[in-house]
């Protein structure tokens, strides 16, 4: 039995045609939901009633209903105040003032469209043209020259929405396989499957397979929702009449994400499949957490995508544990050096190689020990030092 062999069946394992479709089918109905929320929560909300005690044009906001008054009507509104009236507006000495029965969470959505009513209107009551009028409320527009210009300069939103999507698909990916490994690890290492398994392949074929395995069946989901999500935002902008969508990177682009992600994906199961066999009880141990490390590298990539040519990010693009996040997200927003990108490859398969050797004698060690878990320092001679594990063997 080689380690192919046991990355299909573990790949099976998880993969079911049935299930598939059904997950597809609960992913469109929660578009769908979503997509038809705001008109629901729109028909569901009641008005708010708000009675204006102000000259002039009166605030617009969903959800609530602006009914202008005389002065002389106040007495009857305040009366009436949170039955047929929810808040009462007037002006005295040039400030806004907004009453109302109780506080309440709705009047802090009312507050701030208030805030932008008043300053319209006390910008509209100084002596300026409508020229000057509109050079105070519209913000002023930015011209971006650039002396070199490439693709890059085109579509920031559409490098935003390809940021967010990555992000969002390796944070899948991690947890999927954070999942699959956890719980697979753990209970054939309980009910002693693992041990049996052992007397027919080696515990390096083993876990190699399984990580094999399990990181296919998680670059496929990955994939899966990716063109799904491609084609649900392609639709959408075809109906609203903007069929010349299309991803803001190359192709060459897209391929090294995928390159880089399958390599990282590879590498954080290498890391979890290890320590999962460390585990002797998963609802005891105070060692679960430790599964969510490597969710770290892809928040450390996202804290530096705002400044995605600067130094932080060339680092954290280059540094192998880090770079299957970074690399995808830096050349989503700029232009990479090949040779940057060729010495992250290689530093990326050198973390790997190296990795998954290390993780290979700690699942040796972790799967060998049953009824306790081995400690830290011998977790950590384990990983560093291959020399004293042949020393055990």
């Amino acid at each position: 039995m080689n380690v192919w062999t046991i990355a299909v069946f573990e790949f099976k394992r998880y993969f079911k045609w049935k299930q598939e479709i059904i997950s597809l089918c609960l992913m469109l109905l929660g578009f769908g939901v979503s997509m038809a929320w705001p008109i629901l929560k729109g028909i569901l909300d009641k008005d708010y009633q708000v009675a204006v005690l102000v000259d002039g044009p009166t605030p617009k906001l969903a959800g609530y209903q602006f009914t202008q008054l005389k002065p002389d009507g106040k007495d009857n509104v305040l009366k009436n105040l949170g039955e047929s009236w929810h808040a009462v507006i007037e002006s005295e000495h040039g400030q806004l003032i907004l009453t109302v029965k109780e506080k309440a969470s709705w009047q802090s959505k009312l507050k701030a469209e208030l805030q932008t009513w008043q300053q319209q209107r006390l910008i509209a009551a100084l002596p300026l043209d409508d020229a000057q009028r509109k050079s105070i409320t519209d913000l002023p527009e930015i011209v971006v020259h650039a002396l070199k210009t490439d693709n890059k300069d085109q579509d920031d939103r559409g490098r935003d929405v390809v940021s967010g999507a990555l992000l969002f698909l390796l944070i899948m990916g991690i947890f999927s396989g954070f999942g699959y490994l956890f719980t697979g690890i753990t209970s054939e290492k309980q009910n002693r499957v693992t041990e049996q398994l052992l007397t027919l392949i080696t515990p390096s074929h083993w876990i190699e397979g399984k990580i094999l395995g399990i990181s296919l069946f998680c670059l496929k989901t990955m994939l899966t929702y990716g063109v799904f999500f491609f084609i649900f935002v392609k639709g959408v902008a075809t109906f609203n009449g903007k069929s010349e969508l299309s991803l803001p990177i190359t192709a060459f682009e897209m391929l090294s994400a995928v390159l880089f992600i399958a390599l990282g994906l590879l590498l954080v199961n290498s890391f979890m499949a290890a320590f999962a066999a460390t585990i002797d009880d998963p609802n005891h141990s105070s060692r679960s957490i430790m599964m969510f490390l490597p969710a770290v590298p892809v928040g450390l990539a996202y804290s530096g995508v705002d400044n995605a040519e600067g130094l932080m990010m060339q680092i954290l693009s280059m540094f192998p544990l880090t770079s299957f996040a970074a690399m995808p997200l830096r050349m989503a927003h700029t232009a990479v050096p090949l040779w940057q990108w060729g010495l992250a490859l290689v530093l990326l398969l050198a973390c790997l190689w190296w990795f998954k050797s290390a993780a290979t004698r700690v699942f040796t060690l972790g799967i060998r020990m049953y009824g306790k878990e081995p400690t830290w320092s011998q977790m950590l001679e384990a990983f560093l030092f291959p020399a004293k594990m042949q020393e055990i063997r």
